[in-house]
């Protein structure tokens, strides 16, 4: 048999091991890789060869294969209708809290962070969640959860074990904060900070993986999705705590409700799979995903995805028909999504990235302003197809969205800030507190209470029984 030529030049490393990785990368048609290698030190290599130790090369295949050698386009979203959803008003929701608190009380209720950003765009280093977004003491995002993580706990007499999702930008650094931090007050032995799954970024015509440097893969997260991915590894060890069901949540939201007991009495009630909160867009150009009903399923369509018709069609009420807006907050069935009985979990869609990225290709940097690379990435909420009960549960926008995305403008740390001010001060109003507020619901005095003093108004008003607050100057409540 001839040996193909390419073969006759592959590089040869003295550990068995790598050289079958090697060899696996020059079947492959990913020799490139090694075009640099007499030029790489000793640690260059090494890198490169723990690189491709990393990739999964037969399933990266398979995407390239299904993906970019395929000419099978992707089916198209049948017509939607507007969901159905349990609106705030809803009678379903009462008297479910505590069915919801009782499961929470059993240990069977793990939350997970999405964590995966850093704060660039908030000129901060390091992760987005260690960004100081309080306007007296500089408490974190980070703390903010820890905290209102800390206050259930209490409430409960039970530890709430918290998974918190990075990626491989941010992860050393959440780990160091933490630690740094002392956890917050919270068990380590409770605290867990995985990193999702990296894939290779790869050149959208060649099928060809890019190195970020020589030497180097270039890797991308494999999206949100990645927390369906990463609950499926940790599944054995979350039922050996007890666990069945997973809150999810995204950093960025402050007002995010950890482990709200009504969220979680709605999803056991109704035996569901996956439940979701939404907030009531009013605009119908927010940027954000809308729940829709298709056929007998339900799923988040992104607002570009929509028809221009759907997205500013209106019910006999006047509201838009399509405005169940996804905030990213969920409770997902542990069982539903890694089946404790099956060797094959649930499977995501995966979708394809187009960006341009600066990358190191024939012994030069390489950039356009036009795409010129891809990425695979999946999306949590494409569990909803799958799902034979679902349930999307309305919320409050005041009470429970105010994202932290933006520098400046709209989600942004000042209209995070403003969200939490008029929150607070209404809070302490309803606990008989004077307080003037301008024309937008903005105090004339800066309010700050930590999660570990309230959750809501009752709680605050309990508090300040025994509490004088000052008669001027800011309110600082710890």
């Amino acid at each position: 048999m001839k040996i193909p030529e390419v073969w006759i030049h592959m590089i040869r490393v003295e550990d068995p091991a790598d050289q079958a990785v090697v060899a696996k990368f020059y079947e492959a048609d990913q020799q490139h890789l090694f075009a640099d290698w007499e030029q790489l030190e000793s640690s260059q290599r090494r890198t490169l060869l723990a690189d491709l130790h990393r990739i999964d090369l037969g399933f990266l295949q398979q995407l390239i294969h299904d993906h970019l050698d395929s000419d099978a386009a992707q089916a198209p979203i049948a017509a939607p209708d507007p969901p159905r959803w349990i609106t705030l008003g809803d009678p379903i929701r009462s008297g479910v809290q505590q069915q919801g608190l009782e499961a929470l009380g059993r240990g069977e209720v793990a939350v997970l962070m999405v964590a995966g950003g850093v704060g660039t765009r908030l000129g901060h280093p390091g992760p987005k969640g260690a960004y100081p977004l309080l306007p007296i003491s500089g408490t974190t995002l980070f703390q903010m959860f820890a905290e209102s993580i800390r206050r259930l706990q209490k409430q409960l007499g039970k530890n709430i074990h918290w998974l918190i999702m990075t990626s491989p930008s941010n992860h050393e650094e959440t780990v160091e904060y933490f630690r740094h931090n002392s956890f917050h007050g919270l068990p380590p032995s409770e605290v867990s900070i995985l990193s999702q799954h990296q894939l290779p970024v790869l050149d959208p015509h060649r099928g060809k993986i890019l190195r970020s440097e020589p030497g180097r893969i270039l890797f991308g997260p494999d999206g949100h999705g990645g927390a369906i991915r990463l609950l499926q590894r940790e599944s054995t060890r979350l039922r050996e705590k007890g666990i069945r069901h997973i809150y999810t949540h995204q950093v960025d939201n402050p007002l995010a409700w950890i482990a709200d007991p009504e969220l979680v009495g709605l999803h056991l009630a109704n035996s569901s799979q996956f439940t979701s909160k939404a907030v009531a867009k009013t605009d119908p150009e927010e940027k954000v995903g809308v729940f829709c009903q298709v056929g007998d399923r339900m799923r988040v369509i992104e607002y570009s995805e929509l028809a221009e018709s759907d997205r500013n069609a209106r019910d006999e009420g006047g509201e838009l028909s399509f405005r169940a807006g996804n905030i990213a907050t969920h409770v997902i069935d542990l069982d539903f999504i890694a089946p404790a009985e099956q060797k094959t979990a649930l499977q995501l869609p995966f979708h394809q990235a187009r960006k341009s990225v600066r990358h190191w290709c024939d012994g030069r940097w390489q950039q356009s302003e036009k795409p010129n690379s891809v990425r695979f990435e999946t999306f949590i909420f494409d569990v909803l197809p799958l799902c034979e009960r679902s349930l999307v549960v309305e919320a409050d926008r005041e009470l429970e969205f105010a994202p932290v995305k933006n520098g400046t403008g709209v989600d942004s740390p000042d209209t995070s800030r403003a969200a939490l001010q008029k929150l607070w001060s209404r809070w302490l109003i309803e606990a008989g507190v004077e307080l003037t507020l301008n024309e937008d619901g903005i105090p004339d005095r800066v309010v700050e209470i930590s999660p570990l003093v309230a959750g809501n108004a009752a709680e605050l008003k309990r508090y300040l029984v025994d509490v004088e607050l000052p008669l001027e100057g800011p309110i600082l409540l710890r």
